[in-house]
């Protein structure tokens, strides 16, 4: 969060974590060695925090390298395999658990605008509340094309930051946030795309729509979409195929397969190429 980027699937096993970003290259770090603050801070589910093991499954089989210099050879290898069992008899993506959620306020009517931090458990909210103002992933890390600008010799700034920007209007002078605590059965009270999606102005509505297609390949791992926003995000997200191929294990649900699998298909083949 602060920015969005995608989601992360935590494997509590007691003695160890285990966390991926893409469900499969995961990092194992040992509760033993953890601290008060990464145990209960907001660092909690980071997973560049603390990282014992890398383990990475391709086609069911595992590999492994240990990151740490103080851990022995061979129990690395039957910590590594008991991780390994454990994730390969889930079921990925796992259920989201961070129903809490911290939403910056429209500074007009005190609706959702944009979400800005969750947790899983109640007791975290006190821990780290965030300031109330959202940021879009930088536009070096997530490019996004404006067909409006593209080509002109005056500058513009990115979409991703004009976007920002409104957003920060819409807030007010005094922003403020909110924690809210989500069911299944609420989510048409919050932007389902994590920030406010219907504008009043064509402007805002362009660069909003602009910036959340660039986001689809990430967005789709979201649980609870609504249908038809699922599909258009799917669409968006098939320009980007290095991204659904990364991405796509961590989708809870798909409508086209067809879609999506040929943007896979087309990833990997230029990847082998590549090579």
């Amino acid at each position: 969060m602060l920015p969005f980027v995608g989601v992360v699937q935590v494997a509590d096993l007691g003695w160890a974590r285990a966390l991926s970003l893409s469900g499969t290259s995961w990092t194992v770090r040992y509760q033993q060695h953890e601290n008060k603050q990464t145990r209960k801070g907001h660092l909690n589910y980071d997973p560049r925090v603390n990282i014992g093991l890398m383990l990475t499954i391709k086609n069911d089989q595992m590999q492994y390298r240990a990151l740490r210099t103080d851990l022995d050879p061979g129990k690395s290898q039957i910590d590594s395999q008991r991780v390994f069992e454990t994730i390969q008899s889930a079921r990925i993506p796992f259920e989201a658990a961070d129903h809490y959620e911290y939403w910056l306020l429209d500074g007009e009517d005190q609706s959702p605008l944009a979400l800005l931090q969750t947790c899983a458990d109640e007791s975290e909210m006190k821990s780290h509340t965030p300031h109330p103002v959202w940021r879009a992933i930088a536009a070096a890390e997530l490019p996004v094309t404006d067909p409006v600008t593209q080509g002109q010799t005056v500058y513009q700034p990115p979409v991703n930051y004009r976007l920002q920007q409104i957003v920060e209007t819409r807030a007010g002078t005094k922003p403020r946030g909110a924690w809210f605590k989500r069911t299944h059965t609420d989510h048409e009270q919050f932007p389902p795309c994590l920030i406010k999606d219907e504008w009043d102005d064509a402007e805002s509505q362009r660069l909003c729509d602009l910036y959340l297609q660039r986001l689809a390949p990430r967005l789709l791992m979201l649980d609870g979409l609504p249908e038809k926003i699922r599909q258009r995000l799917e669409k968006a997200a098939s320009e980007h195929v290095f991204e659904v191929d990364d991405f796509y294990l961590l989708y809870p649900e798909v409508f086209d397969d067809a879609l999506l699998n040929t943007a896979r298909v087309e990833a990997r083949l230029r990847r082998a190429n590549q090579a």
